[in-house]
């Protein structure tokens, strides 16, 4: 098990905030899944839930996009994975890498679309009846025993915030402001989160894996809940009641 450095920890302790930046009834959604693939350098990022009886397999929150398998036969290449296949056997909460488990001598690289070749799932939840998890893939080179090991850190997160999803009302999120009264909700908080960081709109919006039209939206709630019209005010404003930490960035 490799030894976690200092940078290392502020690696588990960015992906544990980004996660929770995320919780919301639709966890994980496509905000979790392009944050986490950004923070594990993904070229495509997804969600799945296997469905290992039955025929209601799906995939979703693809960041950039959705997983690039083909539709039409998602089911039948998920339940024979070689991943799902070790995740069946071993019942383990734990991140895995494509590379760590005996698979197909072919077959992969084209199921993924070609290039796309390197995997590291992390489950979520596992029963008798089905497995759910996130993948991140990329092509060129594997994903570390480092990437691996911070993965399985931070699954316990991500598990729970999957078990806990249909408790959490995206409308309650942190502290009220107290001369309008109103609250963030979690997607405006993640946006106002990157907003404090320097992000424009177009890179707010390639972050969270939504369009810059809606970043745009999420923005002029912001404004119009701080009672603010720029980006400085408004991460003042942010600062002020607690949602963005002191000495945050706003340029």
């Amino acid at each position: 098990m490799p030894s976690l450095r200092a940078g290392d920890c502020s690696r588990v302790l960015g992906l544990v905030a980004a996660a929770l930046r995320c919780a919301s009834p639709t966890f994980p959604d496509e905000a979790a899944t392009g944050l986490l693939g950004d923070l594990f350098q993904a070229e495509f990022t997804g969600a799945a839930l296997i469905d290992l009886h039955g025929t209601a397999t799906r995939a979703w929150a693809g960041s950039p996009k959705q997983i690039p398998v083909d539709s039409g036969y998602f089911h039948e290449h998920a339940v024979n994975h070689p991943l799902v296949n070790a995740y069946r056997h071993t019942r383990q909460l734990t991140a895995l890498r494509l590379s760590d488990v005996p698979r197909p001598a072919r077959g992969m690289a084209t199921a993924y679309g070609g290039s796309v070749t390197r995997v590291l799932t992390v489950p979520l939840a596992i029963t008798p009846q089905s497995i759910c998890g996130i993948a991140f893939m990329r092509g060129g080179k594997d994903f570390t025993a480092l990437d691996v090991h911070l993965a399985s850190q931070v699954q316990p997160v991500l598990g729970g915030l999957y078990a806990l999803r249909d408790h959490l009302t995206p409308d309650h999120v942190g502290p009220r402001d107290t001369d309008t009264g109103m609250r963030l909700t979690l997607r405006e908080l993640a946006v106002l989160d990157l907003m404090a960081d320097g992000l424009i709109a177009t890179a707010i919006a390639r972050r969270l894996g939504i369009s810059r039209h809606t970043v745009s939206k999420h923005i002029n709630s912001i404004y119009h809940k701080f009672g603010t019209h720029d980006r400085v005010s408004t991460v003042l404003r942010g600062q002020a009641l607690g949602y963005v930490p002191r000495g945050a960035s706003s340029t």
